[in-house]
């Protein structure tokens, strides 16, 4: 079924920019719709199964530049529909299940979503001409090659479904990119953050649970011995960072980038972060650790940084007040 807002037609005549977002009820989905929508010029179309978006994510984008299509991006030919009918210029390719778990039991499902339903987007976009697609990858293509910090030239080796199939995506973007001159951009997340993260879902990042465990005061569980480290980075500052990439020049244009701050922070140091702002003295209820999962991650962000220019990224303790 699609569920359509009402569009002004004389507003949808005027505009310069079109964008089409999947995922965009989403945790990075929605925030990147709500930073384009601060542009009078800009029309958003959205997409989103609910299979792990929330339709409360979409309350903060009614307005009449913004259009929403429930719908799956394994369906191709609503793909096709929407970015012909919309003549959809640019596109950022959020949706997938991003589940590292999740593609260890279930691996036909997530190679479905995220593969398939990649390949759905670059065609559709291919058959109607779309100028740009940026790709929202994830530094689980790294898997566990002990070299770090991880820059785009660093050794590729998922040790997952998950991220095998991120991998095969951003493959399938560079392919379109070579072979039919689509323009793609592959955005290498590392730990994003912030608020409208589910904490109760199996995709919820640990930010996002410990801010709910210790408000609810009771202790979080942290998987094997927390000296495990990630580098987050803002939800705010990864919308910001997609729309500049969506728009380089395209002389010069980066087209890898790993997006994460630099900063290492281990898990057992984001709990006493959270002891601080909470004032609570909780203690952690440590378990094995989950299978799949990379065990030490940081980026060399040198690349961003040449994106963003001047722009500073927000630091951690400041992103986690925030929530």
């Amino acid at each position: 079924m699609v569920v359509r807002l009402n569009i002004n037609i004389a507003v949808e005549n005027n505009i310069k920019n079109t964008y089409f977002i999947t995922g965009v009820a989403g945790f990075i989905g929605s925030h990147i719709a709500e930073e384009l929508l601060k542009n009078n010029n800009n029309l958003i179309i959205g997409i989103d199964n609910f299979y792990s978006g929330k339709k409360e994510n979409l309350k903060m984008l009614k307005c009449d530049r913004f259009k929403f299509y429930e719908g799956d991006i394994r369906d191709f030919e609503l793909l096709k529909k929407i970015i012909f009918t919309h003549k959809v210029q640019y596109v950022f390719h959020e949706a997938a299940i991003a589940s590292v778990q999740k593609s260890v039991e279930d691996p036909l499902l997530t190679n479905e979503v995220n593969v398939k339903g990649t390949l759905n987007i670059l065609e559709a976009s291919k058959q109607n001409n779309v100028k740009r697609i940026v790709y929202s990858s994830s530094c689980v293509v790294f898997g566990d090659e002990i070299t770090l910090p991880k820059n785009e030239n660093s050794i590729i080796a998922p040790i997952s479904p998950y991220g095998y199939e991120k991998l095969m995506s951003e493959q399938y973007m560079d392919l379109y990119n070579n072979l039919y001159g689509l323009e793609t951009i592959n955005l290498r997340y590392f730990n994003v953050y912030g608020s409208r993260q589910d904490y109760s879902s199996e995709y919820g990042g640990v930010i996002s649970i410990f801010e709910d465990k210790f408000q609810k005061g009771t202790s979080p569980t942290i998987f094997g011995d927390g000296k495990q480290y990630r580098d987050y980075i803002y939800v705010k500052d990864i919308a910001r960072i997609n729309i500049k990439a969506m728009h380089q020049k395209s002389k010069g244009m980066i087209r890898l980038i790993c997006c994460g701050t630099g900063v290492k922070t281990s898990v057992n140091k984001l709990f006493d972060i959270f002891k601080n702002k909470h004032n609570k003295d909780l203690q952690a209820n440590y378990v094995k650790a989950r299978e799949g999962e990379v065990k030490d991650s940081v980026c060399n962000n040198s690349r961003l940084i040449k994106l963003v220019k001047s722009e500073k990224v927000t630091k951690l303790e400041d992103g986690i007040l925030d929530l």
